[in-house]
């Protein structure tokens, strides 16, 4: 007997098609009729059909309603799913009490519909046998158990890929890695997931006219034998069109540099939801809604674009309390003004304060889009920052206490116009911000003179050996620097990387008191490895030329050396804690507490998900920062920690051990955040 078994349109309905000869199609809605005409119920009992009871054709309304128990035997998911959704049905009840005669009607339309609900996993054999049960008249068991036969095997199978998009990557991939293939059992299920995935792929890929010209399953059911013809047909390549913006925030020509694409570009739909994105980012909208007109029958088909954005409000406040092993207590309120006029440009103003170092912060940042031929913005940024420092100083390397000399403020004024630039990479896929500016900062720091001992013996520190830290000095920099997020994902599977660099100078030629250059670079890299386990790597270089001041002291017959560098304080390397060397303190590792020339860090973690939200880490690091290349002095931190990705953003506890101090102390770190961010 051969016969071909009707398919589904080129787009998949939602419910699967069931492969059926006439002959079952006629049963089955013979059985359906029945099925109808009767009262489908459900519940539970103990006596079996053929008992001593006589059964009641015509039971009384007034008796309770039954309810029927469904026990399927005999095969296993995903069959017994399927079987199981078929079988509800008749589960429902009217409220009235059921004959045998109708429960007997209901098994058999059960044993038709089990069969027709394994066809589709290519089991074209099946038989059910049932068992009827009553349990004083109170409701019936029906035991149904399923032979599902021999299944139909594919014997010939044809995958083919036709039109302009054939030569596409994904969808070369999606004809190689085809699983139904000769020899493998028929499944229809697969079948379809198949087509809509190929379907998938090519609408992702700008060819959204794609449709299947063949796809056909031929029966052979003597033989148990199928044959399979499936060919795609990707059609021409979408492009993307015109751009209609409705909304009254800004005034025309602020959102037309926005798009990552242009008129004529590939359609592409990761791009689409971006552009989306970006729009909501901008802080102009509440609401974006995006809708796309698709003229596929232009050539080439063409998709234009209508947004309706509604503006938000203009103001936004916010405040925030925390704690951190490295700042201790702190506190900040921002004020947002997104849009200061009709030309986008925007306002944040934001005051902070924490523990550590006492310090104390005031910035405002101003944005103004440019009508250029690409995402370019006008920025100003203003600082007031004051810190209150430690001047400390070790009579040895290892020693793990510093020796605290003096203590002072540190008031940073800059004001940095620039220009920000933010370039497309890879097709739009990514973005990297440029920013070239000029940076004008005025310093005043003051170290106030202070008895220390060291033992039973003290000193005073004279005026003039203070003088290189006693300074009040301005620099006029001029600069470029770079942030590159690829950021994927989120909680623990986050993956990606982030870069960023910069480079300035300072130079007395247009008017700065200090003369000094500074190069920098960092990556941090996440990489999944499988389902539990992710990799992340981080690494950082700076380097400064500025100049320094070696201040030598004589306590107790014991030399001790200070070295200071006259580089403003904004722009000092520090390392140690919990996003540097772990296993040592904040900003614990520079010269003498007040910052260096030159940083080298570098990190490996390996971390472990054992259960969802929560992971185990282990980790190494490994740097310094300092101001003599011939001193480096490179410091070691060994830890274990633990991560908890809540909804307020990661937890993370660690606990890591100082390689390279007398005692190897431990230090308990705790962060809440990304790494990537």
């Amino acid at each position: 007997m051969r016969f071909k078994v009707p398919h589904a349109p080129a787009r998949p309905p939602a419910r699967q098609p069931v492969l059926t000869s006439r002959a079952a199609l006629l049963a089955l809605m013979a059985g359906l009729l029945l099925a109808a005409s009767e009262v489908p119920a459900a519940a539970s009992g103990s006596e079996k059909a053929g008992s001593d009871q006589t059964p009641t054709d015509k039971p009384s309304k007034d008796a309770p309603e039954d309810k029927l128990d469904i026990r399927i035997s005999g095969i296993k998911d995903p069959l017994l799913t399927n079987v199981r959704n078929r079988l509800e049905t008749f589960r429902l009840s009217r409220g009235e009490r059921l004959s045998r005669r109708r429960v007997r009607a209901l098994v058999d339309n059960m044993e038709k519909e089990a069969a027709s609900a394994v066809r589709p996993y290519g089991f074209y054999h099946a038989i059910v046998s049932s068992e009827i049960i009553e349990s004083n008249g109170a409701g019936w068991r029906i035991n149904l158990h399923i032979d599902r036969g021999p299944p139909v095997t594919i014997v010939d199978s044809e995958v083919v890929v036709s039109g302009a998009g054939a030569g596409q990557s994904d969808l070369r991939d999606w004809q190689k890695d085809w699983p139904l293939t000769s020899g493998k059992r028929l499944n229809q299920i697969t079948w379809e997931a198949q087509k809509s995935q190929a379907l998938e792929l090519a609408t992702s890929e700008g060819y959204l006219s794609a449709r299947f010209v063949r796809h056909r399953i031929e029966l052979d059911l003597e033989k148990n034998e199928a044959r399979t013809e499936l060919e795609l047909d990707t059609g021409p390549l979408a492009v993307m069109g015109t751009i209609t913006f409705n909304q009254d925030a800004v005034k025309p020509g602020v959102l037309e540099r926005l798009p990552r694409f242009k008129t004529g570009q590939a359609y592409d739909a990761w791009l689409l939801e971006k552009f989306r994105l970006d729009l909501w980012q901008t802080g102009y909208f509440d609401d974006v809604e995006m809708i796309e007109e698709r003229r596929l029958e232009e050539n080439p088909p063409q998709v234009n674009l209508v947004v309706t954005a509604r503006t938000r409000p203009r103001n936004t406040y916010q405040g925030s309390l925390g704690f951190g092993t490295d700042t201790k207590l702190r506190a900040q309120v921002n004020w947002s003004r997104h849009l200061l006029s009709k030309r986008g440009d925007s306002l944040d103003v934001g005051l902070g304060w924490q523990q550590k170092n006492e310090e104390y912060s005031f910035k405002t940042s101003y944005r103004l889009p440019r009508l250029a031929q690409q995402r370019e913005f006008w920025t100003a940024d203003f600082q007031v920052r004051k810190e209150n420092q430690d001047l400390k100083v070790k009579s040895d390397d290892s020693d793990a206490d510093f020796i605290e000399l003096t203590n002072g403020d540190v008031i940073d004024y800059s004001l940095k116009p620039g220009k920000l630039i933010v370039r497309d990479l890879a097709r739009g896929y990514q973005q990297i911000y440029e920013t070239w500016y000029a940076q004008y900062v005025l310093e005043k720091s003051t170290f106030n003179l202070r008895d220390f001992t060291i033992g039973q013996e003290g000193i005073e520190l004279q005026p003039d050996e203070l003088n290189e830290l006693r300074d009040t000095g301005s620099s006029i920099a001029l600069g470029v620097n770079w942030d590159w997020p690829v950021i994927r994902g989120s909680a623990f599977d986050t993956s990606g990387h982030h870069e960023r660099a910069w480079i300035f100078t300072a130079q007395k030629a247009w008017g700065s008191e200090k003369e000094f250059t500074q190069a920098y670079a960092s990556s941090n890299w996440h990489l999944l490895m499988g389902e539990h386990w992710k990799l992340m790597l981080r690494g950082e270089l700076g380097y400064t030329d500025a100049e320094v001041a070696e201040l030598k002291l004589d306590v107790d017959g014991v030399p001790l050396e200070l070295s200071a560098t006259s580089l403003p304080n904004l722009y000092r390397f520090k390392a140690g804690g919990s996003r540097s060397v772990r296993g040592y303190a904040f900003e614990e590792l520079d010269n003498n507490g007040i910052g260096s020339n030159n940083i080298v860090t570098a990190s490996a973690e390996v971390e472990f998900n054992f259960r969802p939200d929560w992971s185990l880490a282990a980790f190494v690091d490994v740097g310094n920062a300092f101001n003599d290349w011939n001193d480096m002095s490179l410091k070691r931190g060994v830890g274990v920690g633990v991560r908890w990705y809540s909804i307020a953003g990661p937890v993370r506890v660690d606990i890591a051990q100082a390689l390279d101090i007398e005692g190897n102390p431990w230090r308990l770190h705790f962060t809440i955040g990304t790494p990537l961010l």
